[in-house]
């Protein structure tokens, strides 16, 4: 089933985060741009951010999978680690690990400008069957 579009959701808008292609099962986003809005006081991204990174590009990848029964999830459980500060650019990858029919397990990564390792993550998601909510 095909994804929500990514500039559906305000927040994701306001960040400036736009989707990159990938394959099935997969998912890669890239923020050109961070703002002072959204850094820390090192001038890095807030945590925050990352998190939200890492969020998305693993909700997107499980609802990227061709088998993917709706076209949102829900955020069940995230365990994320951080490398190293966030600086310029940022791009984010998720995959799925495992799906079943209603949770599906993924893991994310935040790469800076150079392709260091920012951050990192796995997550289980719920496919969200109800009606008018779960934007993840």
């Amino acid at each position: 089933m095909s994804q929500m579009p990514i500039d559906r959701v305000p927040f994701l808008r306001l960040l400036g985060l736009q989707q990159l292609p990938s394959e099935a099962g997969r998912s890669r986003l890239w923020l050109p741009e961070l703002k002072d809005e959204f850094c820390n006081m090192l001038q890095a991204a807030h945590g925050g951010v990352l998190m939200t990174l890492l969020d998305v590009a693993m909700a997107r990848a499980a609802t990227s999978r061709a088998e993917a029964p709706t076209h949102t999830v829900v955020t069940v459980q995230m365990s994320s680690h951080f490398a190293k500060p966030g600086i310029g650019p940022l791009t984010a990858a998720g995959r799925v690990l495992a799906a079943g029919g209603s949770l599906c397990t993924c893991e994310g990564k935040v790469l800076d400008a150079g392709g260091d390792l920012v951050a990192h993550a796995t997550g289980t998601f719920k496919y969200w069957r109800g009606t008018g909510g779960g934007v993840d």
